[in-house]
């Protein structure tokens, strides 16, 4: 009995910990964004992206000289952000926090595509 109250506690403080990371992740995702999708073809590299809550739920605006979406929802997934964009191929988006930085990936037909973000300057 004692070792199932045990395993009982140690699951339910696994699950307080991922979703207060990925509680964290939502947080330090939120706000505008200069984007760079490295590698990819012209005109598809570079973006502004404003990550908003609505609800309880992440979703994300992106423009670019090639690009308009707007409320394009993002999943969290195993302490992650995901979508799929439709950029004339579907491209599977992957947000993540590491050492205090947010990073991703775009993975498309050319491979994983790492992407950079920055806060963009105020002028």
């Amino acid at each position: 009995m004692k070792e199932t109250r045990f395993l009982f506690m140690v699951l339910l403080l696994l699950g307080v910990c991922i979703t207060l990371n990925a509680n964290d992740l939502t947080k330090s995702v939120q706000g505008v964004w200069t984007v760079r999708v490295v590698g990819a073809p012209y005109g598809y590299q570079d973006y502004q992206v404003t990550v908003k809550q609505v609800e309880g739920k992440s979703f994300a605006d992106v423009k670019s000289s090639a690009l308009n979406l707007k409320d394009q929802e993002l999943k969290e997934v195993d302490g992650k952000l995901t979508t799929t964009v439709d950029v004339g191929e579907s491209v599977h988006v992957v947000i993540w926090k590491e050492k205090g930085r947010i990073k991703g990936t775009a993975d498309t037909s050319m491979g994983k595509l790492p992407i950079e973000f920055s806060r963009p300057e105020v002028k």
